[in-house]
């Protein structure tokens, strides 16, 4: 079982070399994708080069996406690795990764410990809200969808591949493995501070992100889950329309109205709530039967 390791790179002359180093006793393979870099990046990267290290160079910026996938294409291995250039995420924790993978899991993740002193404050409210809205739209706990850290078999990645641009793909690959009923590993892991610039722009992202989920709640969710979700949707909408209202009427008329618009507010978002919970739940476990029929069906065509 050959690994090999993805490093998109942009602007990262400052950690590639350390990340290069740290990495190269764990994996078989290293493919380091520059991305346009303006800086000493590619020159830092080369210098490195050996039978096991492998540098390729967008001669434009292409995204992260797009340097990820660049570096897959040029892979050898059985077994895909990516991790950021930036020095956050330890190598040592590969062979926890092999070993989730060995006992049947689909996608491992490294999950983050995120703190004040590595991730800052807004980032962090950002990522418990996409957190828990992955876990609500896929109907897996997850708990960090957007680590950059994770690892699956190359084999996979037809089903796993989304269209995004930027740090979305890792929100977006997460739920779509979630909502295909593929099992999902998580690997506790300490997340170091970055070495040098940011490029996280947190408004930018964040609606990238926001986008991101509602398409794959969208486009993965099957059509009878669908047909209970979205009048769930839309009576959540009313509920809080409703509710809107009441508010209004009280701070201009310094009283209601409509005396019965709170509890009919009330109850309409929570209905709204429970019926696209019962949908996305349905769509879950269909999911999940359908992944198991699968397994099974490859464990017979072996056994054969």
């Amino acid at each position: 079982m050959i690994t090999s390791l993805i490093i998109p790179a942009y602007n990262e002359e400052e950690a590639i070399g350390l990340v290069i180093e740290e990495y190269y006793p764990y994996v078989d393979e290293i493919i380091v994708v520059d991305d346009g870099s303006t800086d000493k990046t590619y020159e830092l990267a080369c210098a490195r080069q050996d039978d096991k290290v492998h540098v390729y160079q967008h001669k434009n910026n292409q995204g992260k996406v797009g340097a990820l996938l660049t570096g897959v294409q040029k892979s050898t291995g059985d077994i895909i690795i990516f991790t950021d250039a930036d020095c956050t995420y330890p190598a040592h924790y590969i062979p926890n990764f092999l070993n989730e993978l060995n006992r049947g899991a689909d996608l491992v993740l490294g999950i983050r410990n995120i703190e004040a002193h590595n991730i800052p404050f807004f980032n962090r409210i950002g990522n418990a809200i996409f957190s828990t809205m992955a876990t609500y739209i896929s109907g897996k706990y997850i708990s960090d969808g957007q680590t950059g850290y994770r690892a699956f078999r190359k084999e996979m990645l037809n089903e796993l591949l989304v269209s995004a641009k930027s740090l979305e793909f890792e929100t977006k690959m997460t739920v779509r493995a979630a909502k295909l009923g593929y099992l999902i590993s998580e690997v506790p892991i300490e997340y170091r501070e970055r070495v040098g610039t940011s490029k996280l722009h947190p408004i930018r992202d964040g609606y990238r992100m926001f986008h991101a989920l509602l398409s794959i709640a969208w486009h993965e969710t099957s059509p009878l889950a669908k047909m209970i979700s979205v009048p769930g949707i839309f009576l959540l909408l009313a509920g809080i329309v409703i509710g809107l209202v009441s508010v209004q009427e009280r701070i201009l008329n310094y009283h209601l109205i409509h005396e019965y618009y709170p509890l009919i507010s009330v109850f309409l978002m929570l209905f709204g709530i429970q019926l696209t919970s019962i949908g996305l739940i349905i769509d879950y476990l269909s999911k999940k039967m359908e992944r198991i029929e699968e397994r099974i069906r490859q464990i017979s065509i072996k056994k054969e």
